[in-house]
């Protein structure tokens, strides 16, 4: 039996008052995923905002940059200073957003590297626990 070349995946799970919904995607080489969880039990809303790799200025640069747009808060600079975030933004074009209630990831990662692909979830697990805790 041949492995699918490309497909797509979507799946919803509950997890300490989170909802993940998952969407994995993958071609020939890639695979790119998106979680976007939603906290129920949130008090106010997340500010919106957005860190994204700045391609050009770290190849500049040689060292990891990052864009940074949005408001400012609590969890914005959780976010910029947890380990979790910067292993999460070695993906491939990697986004993490607040938005609403949401907290959404979304970065590639080599078809064949099963190791990044548990690391994600596990290390988002992490981001969210620490989101929970403040």
């Amino acid at each position: 039996m041949k492995p699918l070349l490309k497909g797509e995946v979507c799946f919803s799970e509950n997890y300490n008052n989170w909802i993940l919904n998952v969407m994995v995607k993958w071609g020939k080489r890639r695979l790119r995923i998106k979680i976007n969880s939603r906290k129920m039990n949130l008090k106010n809303d997340f500010l919106s905002c957005s860190i994204t790799k700045a391609q050009f200025l770290t190849f500049l640069s040689r060292s990891e940059t990052y864009n940074f747009k949005g408001n400012k808060s609590v969890y914005s600079e959780l976010l910029l200073e947890t380990v979790e975030t910067q292993f999460l933004m070695d993906s491939k074009n990697p986004t993490i957003k607040l938005d609403k209630r949401s907290l959404i990831f979304e970065g590639g990662i080599k078809k064949k590297d099963f190791k990044s692909l548990s690391n994600v979830f596990i290390l988002f697990e992490t981001l969210m626990n620490e989101i929970d805790s403040v």
